[in-house]
């Protein structure tokens, strides 16, 4: 049987990540909600959808390592699909608070990937 690592170990080895979901997931939060304002709702249907998604999955994702969830690591690859995914989406529309959105997105990626031990692919496959 594998010795799962503590809560104290692991509140150092999650700590950077935990901050990075928690600013997505206000970054998130803050564009969804900006989206739907001054009758833009339907234009920003998926953008808002997207951005509510990210949210909630990063608020996940941060409560299973906060509680150290045997299954937290199973969560992270997840949730950094999603970032790439709202990034992705966010990079469409010229709006302020959807570029600070993408930027939080791709942070979370990053951190995410990281902490799950996965390489992120930042640039474009080099083909030959």
């Amino acid at each position: 049987m594998t010795t799962r690592p503590t809560a104290k170990e692991n509140a150092k080895r999650f700590a950077s990540v935990i901050q990075a979901l928690q600013a997505c997931e206000a970054a998130c939060t803050h564009c969804a909600t900006e989206c739907g304002k001054n009758g833009h709702a339907e234009a920003m249907a998926r953008c808002i959808g997207v951005c509510t998604d990210c949210a909630e999955y990063c608020a996940l994702t941060r409560k299973f390592l906060e509680r150290n969830s045997e299954f937290a690591d199973l969560l992270l690859e997840d949730c950094a699909e999603i970032c790439s995914q709202c990034a992705e989406e966010c990079d469409h529309h010229g709006q302020g608070h959807c570029s600070a959105c993408a930027t939080a997105c791709r942070a979370c990626m990053d951190a995410c990937l990281k902490v799950a031990g996965v390489e992120a692919v930042t640039a474009e496959p080099t083909v030959f």
